[in-house]
């Protein structure tokens, strides 16, 4: 009994193998006819045709979307690399400018000391000259006070730098300072600022196109793209399997000189691959039956061992009323005796 039921199941996981393939072969069947018909003028199926190039449109639309929704998701992520790239690059170039301003401050103030400075220069940061040097003769006086500003004026001094480099850029009087350094430090200045202002606007322009793509919200449908294409994927497939199904079904009504070979080829492989399922379903009737079969055998086995304890007890019983006759007989006689006494 295990036995048959073992090969049952072994059957069984045959046949649900076999349907795959019946099932593979159909959508490759419906596909073949799909792209090169079937070679005869008869529609087969419209109804079924047309529900495939649906599903199929369906499908072809979703992927164009997600295509390019995740184009737009891939060109954002690229702006925004662009975007921290150039901020990167406006960080460190501002940091080269700030140096720059900072030794051309420090040289136009030095200068700014010297009897041959420039005029213009010396009016413009006379103010500063003339504190810092009245500042260090109070320091060298002792006082305490000035020892104080002096120190803060040594420990902010950078900032002072790029103050005096700025206004001398504001009003055109780079060129005043002269010195063998400046001249060479200017031109570099001059270079990184043009640089900035083109880092400037690249950046301007990424981040614009960042805004942009992110106010389309481009990521926040991709998920519910992807399971919308998965379904129309599975309908899809689907309405092929049954069209194929249906053309397989009905062959002798399409199939005729100028039917593909392909076609030709997939039609005798669904044949063989149904064949070989009826063949299996047959053996599992069988087998079944054989089942059925030992199960009978099983209950009439059983019913006859009932027979046979009944037939016993049966016999049990008819000894008992023999043995009753008997003693109602010889009671008979006694009373037949009893009677002729009396008499």
């Amino acid at each position: 009994m295990q036995h048959i039921l073992s090969e049952i199941t072994s059957a069984e996981k045959r046949i649900d193998s076999s349907y795959h393939d019946l099932r593979t072969f159909a959508f490759q069947l419906c596909d073949e006819v799909m792209k090169n018909g079937t070679g005869s003028d008869i529609v087969i199926a419209p109804s079924l045709k047309g529900a495939v190039e649906s599903a199929l449109n369906e499908k072809n639309s979703l992927v164009d979307a997600l295509n390019n929704s995740k184009s737009e998701i891939d060109n954002l992520e690229s702006s925004k690399l662009k975007v921290s790239d150039l901020k990167k690059r406006l960080e460190t170039n501002e940091k080269k400018l700030k140096d720059i301003k900072r030794v051309l401050g420090a040289i136009a103030f030095e200068r700014a000391q010297a009897e041959d400075c420039d005029s213009r220069l010396f009016e413009l940061l006379k103010d500063d000259v003339e504190n810092f040097k009245l500042l260090s003769q109070k320091r060298s006086e002792g006082s305490f006070i000035a020892s104080l500003r002096y120190r803060r004026f040594i420990k902010h001094q950078d900032n002072d730098f790029i103050r005096i480099f700025d206004i001398l850029d504001k009003n055109k009087l780079l060129k005043t300072i002269r010195s063998e350094r400046s001249e060479a430090l200017i031109s570099d200045y001059q270079k990184l600022s043009k640089k900035q202002e083109i880092i400037k606007r690249r950046l301007k322009s990424r981040q614009n196109e960042v805004d942009s793509l992110m106010n389309i919200h481009a990521d926040d449908g991709v998920e519910e793209l992807e399971e919308n294409l998965k379904n129309a994927e599975s309908s899809y497939e689907e309405a092929c399997i049954s069209y194929g199904l249906f053309l397989f079904d009905n062959g002798s009504k399409w199939i005729c000189a100028n039917t593909t070979d392909k076609c030709l080829d997939l039609m005798t492989q669904m044949l063989q691959t149904q064949r070989y399922i009826d063949s299996q379903h047959v053996f599992i009737k069988k087998c079944r039956a054989m089942i059925l079969q030992d199960d009978y055998s099983a209950m009439i086995n059983q019913n006859d061992k009932k027979i046979a304890s009944l037939k016993k007890e049966i016999s049990r019983i008819n000894d008992q009323i023999a043995e009753i006759e008997n003693e109602n007989n010889a009671l008979r006689l006694k009373i037949a005796k009893l009677e002729s006494s009396n008499e």
